[in-house]
């Protein structure tokens, strides 16, 4: 990933993380006594549409639009809610959740090209850099890596699936770690042929399945880390 859209990714990451610890200390607040905000508990939500439209306005890949469009529906139903325009409740409406999951397998498979043109995409990109940094979002993301100093780097998805090729890569010492997050999405990953592989994934509900040969003379290991819900990590050579 290249410097500038990192730098990027961590100031919208960093702004939104300041404006949630703004929200949660004020309700902190509010519950303690301190001082009474009924206005900050009824229209909390609105925080949810704003930044469904920031998604909307600034897509960040593929998937930007449904994730801003759920947010900001969900946003826009829970401020109903709290102004008892409209009443729901949350337990008998978290299957929604699995069906967007399916909306978004089905899409893909039934529009991949479709997808690929709208959005500008090539099916494979190739990077360059050190360290991987990956985040995924109702989307998919097919991604080289040919880096000749290879450090590790992190896999963050939720409802999506990320394919991670690496057997162009050389890495920089004795060690490298990846971070990896699936959460209902599916990780692949190809590692080249010298590489130990250490699996050091939690599942839950989830599965986890090293396909890669062991190297005869290891030098080199690539550790895995991270956790696996309703999702699945495979690694091949």
């Amino acid at each position: 990933m290249k410097p500038h859209r990192l730098q990027r990714h961590a100031s919208r990451r960093i702004a939104f993380g300041l404006g949630v610890i703004g929200i949660g200390t004020l309700a902190l607040l509010d519950n303690l006594g301190v001082f009474g905000m009924p206005l900050l508990r009824t229209f909390w939500p609105l925080v949810l549409v704003l930044f469904g439209v920031s998604h909307l306005v600034s897509p960040r890949h593929s998937g930007s639009w449904l994730v801003g469009a759920v947010l900001i529906v969900v946003g826009g139903v829970m401020t109903a809610h709290n102004l008892d325009l409209l009443h729901f409740r949350p337990r008998d409406w978290w299957p929604v959740l699995i069906i967007l999951v399916g909306v978004s397998i089905l899409m893909r498979g039934l529009f991949p090209h479709r997808r690929l043109e709208r959005c500008g995409d090539t099916p494979s990109t190739l990077e360059h850099g050190d360290r991987i940094n990956i985040d995924a979002s109702f989307s998919a993301i097919n991604q080289q890596n040919d880096s000749r100093s290879f450090k590790g780097g992190r896999i963050d998805v939720s409802f999506g699936g990320v394919e991670l090729d690496l057997r162009q890569a050389v890495m920089e010492g004795p060690e490298a770690v990846l971070e990896i997050s699936a959460r209902f999405s599916g990780v692949e990953l190809r590692v080249p042929r010298e590489w130990q592989v250490v699996v050091d994934i939690s599942p839950t509900l989830g599965g986890v399945d090293d396909k890669t040969v062991p190297p005869m003379n290891p030098t080199q290991r690539l550790v895995l880390r991270g956790d696996a819900v309703f999702g699945g990590v495979e690694i091949k050579n």
